[in-house]
């Protein structure tokens, strides 16, 4: 007896309907062309140029990341724009890594190559030398040797043509000092700290030695220092130079006295003032200089000297982040200018629209108005 034949009901939703067939397999898309070896390698490429005007100079550069990023490969190339100024400035070709450094000058066919490497836990060498002296008979490196621990810290600097620094530091309550240039002249400097206190004591005399030491006393508002001095009789007596901060009445007051010169300064500052006096001891020499912020984009900016009566005076305005500008007018030189920014100017270019920066300048003279020029500067980076 042949066995049951089991039939499979389809099944129905809510209303009873059949469920939907299945679909159709969607054809693939077409494949599309691979693309050239050369383009799938090349790494983004970044170029900057930049025009002077008051120079007329252009400088270009070049960079891309090398080495699966771990290095960038840079060209620097500078040009004039005829008409007088440089021809062809320097040209330098690098690759630089974190702890590696060669950059090379075609022209005089020198290099300066730099490196750093960690030695042990608190061991760290650093290294430079520029072959571009040797072709000339001279010599020329850097080698700094650094080491810390928890109480103790030792560096040494080596450079062949310059000089050799040596520093050595015990905790926070001593520090030795040493540097020797080519001419055989250096200089001894020995600091101790006040564990308890702020304040510091440091002593320091030439080698070789041509007087006593100078002496220098360190403290939180300012600084004290005593050494000797000679005169043009070859008389010596003792100078004292010194400098002081303190805070008076919402501001801060700063004397500074130097070789029998003593310039004492007020600065007084809050949100939308500033203001600040100084005078000149013994001449009497006054001036002062005064700021407003008249509203969150407007500022005034003025100065004047009562001995000369020479007289300056800046208003600026920021639109925004990328936009502003400046006009004022100096006394001194008797010119009037004005500026524009476009982008930030201590930012990148990559942030500022168009990744372009743009400064004009119009200066005008009031003794000649016929020969006011307008000088600008041209950012520009270019990404590939």
């Amino acid at each position: 007896m042949a066995a049951p034949v089991l039939l499979t009901i389809p099944t129905v939703d809510e209303e009873g309907a059949p469920p939907p067939a299945p679909a159709s397999p969607s054809r693939t898309p077409p494949q599309q062309e691979p693309k050239p070896a050369v383009l799938r390698w090349r790494p983004p490429v970044r170029v900057t140029s930049e025009f002077d005007s008051e120079r007329r100079l252009f400088s270009h550069r070049l960079s891309c990341r090398v080495l699966d990023g771990l290095a960038k490969l840079r060209l620097r190339i500078s040009h004039g724009a005829g008409g007088g100024g440089i021809l062809w400035g320097p040209t330098d070709v690098g690759l630089l890594a974190r702890n590696f450094s060669v950059v090379v000058d075609p022209a005089t066919r020198g290099a300066v190559l730099r490196g750093a490497a960690d030695l042990a836990g608190s061991l760290r060498l650093r290294a430079s030398h520029n072959t571009k002296n040797c072709q000339t008979g001279e010599q020329s490196y850097y080698i700094h040797v650094g080491c810390s621990a928890l109480c103790l810290s030792m560096s040494c600097n080596y450079e062949y043509d310059k000089s050799i620094v040596s520093c050595i530091q015990l905790d926070r309550c001593f520090q030795f000092k040493y540097h020797s240039v080519k001419e055989q002249q250096g200089e001894v400097a020995i600091t101790a700290n006040l564990r308890d206190s702020p304040c510091k004591i440091e002593l320091s005399s030439l080698v070789p030695p041509n007087g006593p030491p100078r002496a220098t006393f360190f403290f939180p508002n300012g600084e004290v220092s005593i050494k000797e001095k000679i005169l043009d009789e070859r008389d010596r007596i003792l100078s004292v130079n010194g400098l002081v901060k303190s805070r008076v009445l919402h501001g801060v007051c700063t004397a500074v006295y130097n070789d029998n010169v003593m310039s004492i300064k007020y600065r007084y500052k809050d949100d939308e003032v500033s203001f600040i006096p100084s005078i000149s001891l013994p001449s009497n020499s006054l001036s002062f200089a005064f700021k407003r912020q008249l509203t969150p984009l407007d500022k005034l900016s003025y100065w004047y000297n009562f001995d000369t009566n020479y007289w300056g005076a800046i208003y600026k305005h920021k639109a925004h982040k990328h936009l502003k500008w400046k006009a004022g007018y100096e006394s001194d030189n008797r010119l009037g200018w004005a500026s524009l920014w476009v982008g930030d100017a201590g930012g990148s270019t990559k942030e500022a629209p168009l990744k372009a920066k743009i400064h004009l300048t119009l200066k005008v003279p009031q003794d000649n108005i016929q020969n006011s020029v307008v000088v600008f500067h041209v950012k520009k980076r270019w990404d590939f």
